[in-house]
C-alpha cells in the first residue's frame, strides 16, 4: 500500500469517526460543536485542495510531455520521410553507378578493339618493313603520287591513333563519372545511417515519453481518486454542519418559545396578582365608605395643602412608568416626594381617617376620606401619628416619611381619589420640580 492511500484512509476514517462522535439530534447542540464540525470540514477542504493542486500540477506535466512527444512524433516521421528520399537516392546513384560501369565496359572494349586494329596494321606494316614502302614506289607513276599515297597512309595512322585517344578519353571520362557517383553514394549511405541513427534515438525518446505519459496518468488517476475521497469527506462534514446548524436553529426557537410563554405566564400571573390587589383596594374602599357612611360625615375644603412641607421635589409623576424593581411598565397611581426618614406628613385637606395600617405594598399606609368625594392616600410611612376613625385637619400631621412597602429610598406616596378613581395629584399644586427621570 502506498504513502499517499495510506494517508486518504487515514484522513477519512478520522473524519468518519468524528462525525459519528457528534452530538445527534437528541442531543443539545451547541456552537461549539458547529465550531469544531468547521474546522474539521476546513482542514479536509484544504487537503482536497492541495491533492488538487497535485493533481493539476501532475496534469499540467503530462501535457507537457504530451507535446513534447508530439513535437518528437513530427520529428520522427520527417526523419522517417528523409531515410526513405536517402534511400531512394541511394538506388539512384547505384543505377547510375550500375549504368557508368557498363558503359566503362563498353568504352573498354572499343577501346581494346580499336588498340588492337592499331597494333595489327602496326606490326603488319613493322613485317614488312622496306618491301611495301618499295611496293608502294613502285605501284606510283611518279613522285608526286607517291607522296600523296604515303600522305594517305599517314592520316589513316593519324586517325587510327586520334580515335584511340577519344576512347581512353572517354573512358577517363565516365571513370571520373564513377568515382563521383561512387563518392555522392558514399555520402548518401553515410547520411542514410546518421538518420538511421536519430531516427532510433527519436524512437529510443518516444518509447521514454510514452512510457512517463502511462507513469504520469496513472499518479494522475491515483491522486484524483484520493482528491475525490476527500471530496467526499467533505461533503459528508458540510451535510453534518448544515444538520447541526438547523438543529441548533430549532434549539434557539424551541428555547425562544419558551422564553415567550414564561413571560406570558408571568404577565398573566402578574395581571391576576394585580387585579386581586385592584380587587382587594375596592374591597377595602367599599369597606372604608361604608364605615364612613355609619360615621359622623366629615367634609374638607376641596383645596388641598402639600402633604410634606418644605419638600416639592417630585421623583415619579402620576401614569404609566417602569417599576423601579419589578421592571414592568405599569400604572403609577400617585405621585413620589423625597424627604428625610421621619419628615412630617401632613393632611391634606380636612377629613375622616379611614385607614392607618400596613396596606399592600404602600407599607405603613393612612388613608382620609374628605366627605366631599375626594380621598386622599400617603404611603411608606416610617410610622403614625393618627389613628383609623380620628378626624384630622387640613395641614394636621398624620404620619412619618419612611420606606416601607415596596420602596426604593424613603418618600412618600400620594394619591387623590376623586369618585372612586384616582386621578392626578399634580394640577392641584404649583411650583413643583421633577427628577428628569420622574416622567411626563
Amino acid at each position: 500500500m502506498s504513502k499517499h492511500s495510506k494517508t486518504l484512509i487515514s484522513v477519512v476514517l478520522s473524519t468518519l469517526l468524528f462525525l459519528e462522535c457528534l452530538p445527534g439530534s437528541a442531543s443539545a447542540v451547541t456552537q461549539a460543536d458547529i465550531d469544531s464540525v468547521r474546522a474539521q470540514r476546513d482542514a479536509i477542504r484544504a487537503e482536497r485542495q492541495e491533492k488538487q493542486a497535485l493533481v493539476d500540477s501532475l496534469a499540467e506535466q503530462q501535457a507537457d510531455v504530451v507535446l513534447q512527444k508530439a513535437a518528437m512524433d513530427e520529428r520522427n516521421a520527417a526523419t522517417l520521410r528523409q531515410i526513405s528520399a536517402t534511400e531512394e537516392e541511394i538506388r539512384v546513384w547505384e543505377d547510375m553507378i550500375s549504368q557508368k560501369i557498363t558503359e566503362i565496359a563498353a568504352a573498354k572494349a572499343l577501346e581494346d578493339e580499336q588498340l588492337a586494329r592499331y597494333r595489327v596494321r602496326v606490326r603488319a606494316m613493322e613485317e614488312e618493313g622496306r618491301l611495301s614502302l618499295l611496293g608502294v614506289l613502285l605501284s606510283t607513276a611518279d613522285l608526286r603520287e607517291f607522296l600523296t599515297v604515303m600522305d594517305d597512309v599517314g592520316e589513316i595512322m593519324r586517325h587510327d591513333r586520334a580515335l584511340e585517344d577519344a576512347y581512353i578519353a572517354s573512358r577517363r571520362h565516365t571513370e571520373e563519372l564513377r568515382a563521383e557517383y561512387e563518392k555522392a553514394l558514399g555520402e548518401q549511405q553515410q547520411r542514410h545511417s546518421d538518420l538511421l541513427n536519430e531516427q532510433r534515438e527519436l524512437q529510443a525518446g518516444i518509447d521514454e515519453a510514452e512510457a512517463l505519459i502511462v507513469s504520469l496518468q496513472t499518479d494522475i488517476d491515483n491522486r484524483r481518486a484520493e482528491a475525490d475521497a476527500i471530496l467526499a469527506a467533505e461533503y459528508a462534514a458540510d451535510a453534518e454542519l448544515q444538520r447541526l446548524a438547523q438543529e441548533l436553529e430549532r434549539q434557539r426557537r424551541e428555547e425562544e418559545e419558551r422564553r415567550r410563554r414564561e413571560e406570558e405566564a408571568r404577565q398573566e400571573a402578574a395581571r391576576r396578582a394585580e387585579e386581586a390587589r385592584r380587587q382587594q383596594e375596592e374591597a377595602s374602599r367599599r369597606e372604608e365608605e361604608a364605615r364612613q357612611e355609619a360615621a359622623a360625615p366629615v367634609t374638607g375644603t376641596g383645596s388641598f395643602v402639600w402633604p410634606v412641607p418644605g419638600h416639592s421635589y417630585v421623583t415619579s409623576r402620576f401614569g404609566l412608568r417602569v417599576h423601579p424593581i419589578t421592571g414592568v411598565k405599569k400604572s403609577h397611581t400617585g405621585i413620589d416626594i423625597p424627604a428625610d426618614r421621619g419628615t412630617p406628613v401632613v393632611a391634606a385637606d380636612s377629613g375622616f381617617v379611614t385607614k392607618a395600617a400596613v396596606y399592600s405594598g404602600y407599607g405603613n399606609c393612612v388613608m382620609l376620606d374628605h366627605g366631599n368625594g375626594y380621598l386622599t392616600l400617603y404611603g411608606h410611612l416610617s410610622s403614625f401619628a393618627v389613628s383609623e376613625g380620628e378626624s384630622v385637619s387640613q395641614g394636621q400631621t398624620i404620619g412619618y416619611v419612611g420606606s416601607t412597602g415596596i420602596s426604593t429610598g424613603p418618600h412618600c406616596h400620594f394619591e387623590i381619589w376623586s369618585g372612586g378613581s384616582r386621578i392626578d395629584p399634580e394640577p392641584f399644586f404649583s411650583g413643583l420640580s421633577f427628577s428628569p427621570s420622574a416622567g411626563e
